[in-house]
């Protein structure tokens, strides 16, 4: 995970991006993956609400899952590379919106005070 990392900072180093957040591919995580990323300076980023839309790749499916799991904080997994997600996120955003949510992004929601290494999974 050590080299993906460094090679993933390198790259948004190039575009002039920096973080202090990483997200384990599949969320997979152990006290490896966890020692790396603070080695690196960076807090690990999971979800508490997962809209599976890698599986049913559905905007009602995938509109409903986030509705129903939404509450202050929550961290949302949805993948941008599947046209059904982004076909869902205007109606998902309207809804949230409608029922008085704010949307922030993680950076927003967790703060300056992130901790290497730690594992965050909402805000």
């Amino acid at each position: 995970m050590g080299t993906e990392l460094d090679r993933a900072t390198a790259v948004l180093a190039g575009l002039g991006v920096t973080t202090s957040l990483v997200r384990p591919p599949y969320g997979a995580t152990d006290a490896t993956v966890a020692a790396v990323a603070a080695d690196r300076g960076h807090a690990q980023v999971l979800w508490d609400v997962d809209t599976r839309d890698w599986w049913n790749r559905d905007v009602t499916i995938t509109t409903e899952r986030v509705l129903a799991g939404a509450h202050r904080g929550a961290i949302v997994l949805m993948h941008d590379i599947h046209p059904t997600t982004v076909q869902a996120v205007p109606g998902i955003v309207d809804a949230l919106q409608d029922a008085g949510y704010t949307l922030v992004t993680v950076p927003q929601l967790l703060g300056p005070d992130v901790v290497p290494g730690a594992t965050y999974v909402s805000g």
